[in-house]
């Protein structure tokens, strides 16, 4: 079966309490409302999303053969996502995530990288992506898949784009404050890059937006995309920039909002939706999701992101 997007990168169980304003005592029980699990991780919320939307989008990279792999596993087909390129990996445990959500809807988290981080450059083989007739390649979690970071995917960027596909990455919190190395290699490969703001400062070096934006494009990207939270987000390209204010909505969890925000976008953006309306799109999935616990669960279908779009402010 054909594909549009492969999306590579991080997926994890989401473990998610809400809510949770302060830590118990040491050695003590709290307790607490809600506690749900949610797939979780950018390259799979991204892929998701796209596949609610209508499109056709593979996951791949690695999961522990263990039972949070099972559940990981199930959740992306049910979302109608293609898991072919998708490895069980005995060696390692699944990727998880403790979620601690407070009244706000601010996330803190404790990440086990467990099989993300064995993920690695000769794990995407081009025939299997030529045969699938995807059309991009996207990478969601720079700085927590260490086989990935820096040059290896600079190489696998560049191989993407001499085997004809578009490519795109979304960067990720690096908790190490390495940064910028861990993805200049790919920069000068890549077509679009999807940043939030925090993290885009941080990659850059730069604290305003347009500065930001141009950062990246001068490294050759087509697209910068700049995720600016509540703020809504800023595109620039070579000749166009947007600036498109978010939805007012009531936040229950903002887990994934920005990855299901990607799908959107990429959704739009490989059906040659203009990039204004690509952003409005984003943006819309991002106000849905944000009224749900975990990033890709709000998402029914194209027609329900469009009323969306096209009626709130």
């Amino acid at each position: 079966m054909p594909v549009d997007l492969v999306s590579v990168g991080v997926v994890c169980a989401d473990v998610m309490a809400r809510p949770v304003e302060e830590m118990p005592a040491r050695g003590t029980l709290g307790l607490v409302p809600v506690l749900e699990m949610h797939l979780g991780g950018l390259a799979a919320v991204t892929a998701s999303v796209y596949s609610q939307l209508g499109g056709k989008s593979a996951f791949l990279g690695r999961v522990g053969a263990d039972g949070f792999g099972d559940y990981l596993l199930a959740s992306l087909q049910q979302k109608g996502v293609d898991t072919r390129l998708v490895q069980r990996d005995p060696a390692s445990r699944s990727s998880a995530t403790v979620v601690m959500i407070d009244e706000a809807g601010e996330r803190t988290f404790l990440h086990h990288t467990g099989a993300n981080g064995r993920t690695c450059a000769s794990d995407i083989d081009f025939s299997k992506i030529a045969h699938m007739n995807a059309k991009a390649l996207h990478w969601g979690g720079p700085s927590i898949m260490p086989g990935l970071d820096g040059a290896p995917m600079g190489r696998v960027f560049a191989e993407a784009r001499a085997q004809g596909l578009r490519t795109t990455m979304d960067t990720c919190y690096d908790g190490n404050g390495v940064w910028l190395p861990l993805i200049e290699d790919s920069l000068p490969h890549l077509d679009l890059i999807f940043s939030s703001y925090e993290e885009a400062c941080c990659y850059t070096g730069e604290n305003e937006v347009e500065a930001i934006a141009d950062f990246y494009l001068n490294y050759g990207i087509g697209t910068a995309v700049i995720k600016l939270g509540d703020q809504g987000v800023f595109i620039k390209s070579t000749d166009e920039e947007y600036r498109i204010a978010a939805h007012k909505v009531n936040v229950l969890d903002t887990t994934g909002a920005g990855d299901a925000f990607c799908g959107g976008f990429l959704y739009g953006w490989l059906q040659s939706w203009d990039l204004e309306r690509c952003g409005r799109l984003a943006n819309a999935v991002g106000a849905l999701t944000v009224q749900h616990m975990g990033g890709a669960d709000a998402i029914r279908d194209l027609d329900q992101v469009l009323t969306i779009m096209e009626t709130l402010s």
